[in-house]
């Protein structure tokens, strides 16, 4: 069975790079990631901390921002990648569920997504699947001094290279 191992130090890093706080102290925000397993289903699911993933594996990506300045922390976003290598946002699953996404990391939309097209020279629209989506993001707003909030999300490992 192949084993992906989940790159979650450099990745993350670098997708929360898109931490947008902007304040007197360019630092003020600290990001805290963790990632777990979904075991079960259902009341009797289980998070358990993980470091890896199987095919078929559900990784609940919980993040937390807090605001250790002592000025607010004004116009936080908090923009979350999903990872590459066969991950897929599971639709639904985003906490706060008020969310944004977007397919290339540049244009953000509320979700669900939606892609236009023409056919026999009409012009369509349709959802796009969320299993689509590379990047989540959240409008945090202002965060006080010691204010804290925390996103997640949880994400589906497909077939290896490729979004589910």
């Amino acid at each position: 069975m192949i084993k992906t191992i989940l790159n979650i130090v450099l990745l993350w890093t670098l997708g929360l790079s898109g931490v947008a706080a902007f304040a007197a102290d360019g630092d003020q925000v600290a990001v805290t990631l963790h990632a777990f397993q979904v075991v079960g289903s259902g009341k009797d699911a289980r998070l358990v901390p993980t470091t890896q993933a199987n095919p078929g594996d559900v990784i609940e990506y919980q993040v937390t921002y807090r605001n250790n300045g002592k000025a607010p922390a004004k116009q936080v976003l908090a923009t979350l990648p999903v990872p590459e290598g066969g991950m897929a946002y599971v639709d639904g699953t985003a906490s706060p569920a008020t969310l944004l996404a977007s397919l290339d990391g540049k244009t953000f939309a509320p979700t669900p997504l939606k892609r236009e097209f023409v056919r026999n020279g009409r012009r369509q629209s349709e959802t796009v699947p969320a299993s689509e989506y590379c990047f989540l993001r959240w409008d945090l707003g202002e965060l006080a001094p010691g204010q804290s909030v925390t996103v997640t999300s949880r994400m589906r490992l497909g077939d290896a290279g490729k979004r589910s």
